[in-house]
């Protein structure tokens, strides 16, 4: 996380020291983009601040307070994902599509949560695809790996694992490579 947040001051110094970017995001007519561009870098450096240092703590011996942990954990990597998207849309003018950019480890980490969840079922599953259900129990392991149960129609009931910390990491790089697009956009609309 901390290339996150070094990309984060970056782009954070860059705006605060540029006159012409400044004068842009303070005309009336900009209100919107400059409150999206602000709400976005506090999201990001409070969620990025708060998953480095769970990472280097860990989860909690206790199971239910680890539980609770893994959905912070969780709730964070997606706001942290909304906010650099929100900062992709106000610097760069156009959407992020983590599916168009192949970012894996970002759709993997945002299918994970919603398959841990046990939801959605059916929402975003084709009509041929059996139907699957899971659930995430008090003994999920840690950053080394995490344990989910899952049922599907005609397979039964599977335990998948999944490296959260790797996973984690390749999506740190990910995400780095986005806040360099946006701090390159800055310098390139206002050198």
């Amino acid at each position: 996380m901390i290339r996150i947040l070094d990309r984060r001051q970056e782009i954070y110094d860059y705006f605060q020291g540029n006159t012409g970017c400044q004068e842009y995001f303070l005309e009336p007519g900009h209100k919107a983009e400059y409150a999206a561009y602000y709400n976005s870098m506090y999201l990001l450096q409070d969620s990025t601040e708060g998953l480095w240092q769970h990472r280097s703590r860990g989860f909690a011996n206790d199971p239910l307070q680890a539980y609770i942990e893994f959905w912070g954990v969780m709730q964070a990597i997606n706001i942290q994902q909304d906010s650099i998207c929100q900062l992709y849309i106000t610097i760069l003018g156009k959407t992020l599509k983590a599916k168009d950019k192949n970012l894996v480890s970002w759709m993997t980490l945002r299918e994970l949560r919603n398959i841990c969840a046990g939801h959605p079922v059916r929402k975003t599953r084709p009509e041929m695809e059996p139907l699957t259900r899971t659930f995430m129990g008090r003994g999920f392991g840690n950053y080394d790996e995490i344990t989910y149960e899952q049922w599907q129609d005609g397979i039964g009931t599977t335990h998948p694992t999944v490296i959260l910390g790797t996973l984690i990491d390749a999506y740190e790089s990910e995400a780095e490579a986005q806040l360099l697009e946006i701090i390159n956009e800055l310098k390139r609309k206002w050198p």
